[in-house]
């Protein structure tokens, strides 16, 4: 029962955090009952590299018993996030496109392209923005079929990569899309833009938001009253 309910907590620590990486390892370490060990934890760790060095850690003291790299993928799996054990940053530094071709030494300088500013590199790399934005506001996929139909449109792409990209759209910390929050419906996890919702969530809070118009029906006569009593059809 105490590792069931230290896996449901590591899970929604996972889908919670937005914290530095020394407050996740010591989170970790504290559901473990362990004294927090953050000597290797740094700034630029990706929470899957946190929880990997923690697994480490915990194998070693014996109070993890099965392979860490298999113990973290699963309880990211089951938290709905993307696992890049490699440290893929989100910025998305790590892309499918080809690497620029080397200048010839006969060219003249002038000839060189101009340099991209880095916010417009981030929006060319992202060929899938505004896929992304009308599939989100259709409110029918989740993360894995969010991710589906965007690799099914633009196949040569880094399925990591837009898996990343599918988990940072649902946190404003580094969502790309800015002013439009991101959440999950209950109970299968769809995705769907917050402000395409709020009308619903407004009559589910507030019935009477609907109206209080009463159905006007025909009076049941009593040929009526017979045949439901009955269960036969007029």
């Amino acid at each position: 029962m105490r590792d069931r309910l230290r896996q449901r907590a590591l899970i929604s620590l996972l889908k919670t955090h937005d914290g530095p990486p020394t407050i996740l390892a010591a989170q970790i370490y504290f559901l473990f009952d362990v004294a927090p060990h953050l000597d290797n934890i740094t700034d630029n760790m990706t929470p899957e590299m946190v929880v990997v060095a923690v697994g480490n850690i915990l194998r070693s003291r014996q109070r993890l018993h099965e392979d860490v790299t298999a113990w973290a993928r699963n309880l990211f799996e089951q938290a709905g996030l993307p696992f890049t054990p490699d440290g893929m940053e989100r910025d998305e530094s790590v892309t499918d496109e080809p690497p620029a071709l080397s200048v010839v030494v006969s060219q003249s300088a002038s000839s060189k392209s101009p340099i991209m500013p880095t916010a417009q590199k981030r929006k060319s790399r992202r060929v899938y923005l505004e896929l992304a934005i009308s599939l989100l506001e259709r409110g029918s996929y989740t993360h894995r079929t969010l991710v589906d139909a965007i690799m099914e449109q633009f196949p040569t792409l880094n399925r990591e990569t837009v898996a990343t990209f599918v988990s940072d759209v649902q946190n404003p910390r580094y969502s790309p899309i800015k002013g439009r929050k991101v959440v999950k419906l209950p109970p299968d996890g769809k995705l769907v833009f917050e402000d395409k919702i709020k009308p619903m969530l407004t009559v589910i809070e507030n019935p009477s938001f609907a109206g209080n118009e009463q159905t006007e029906t025909e009076p049941v006569t009593e040929a009526g009253k017979k045949a439901i009593l009955s269960g036969s059809d007029l």
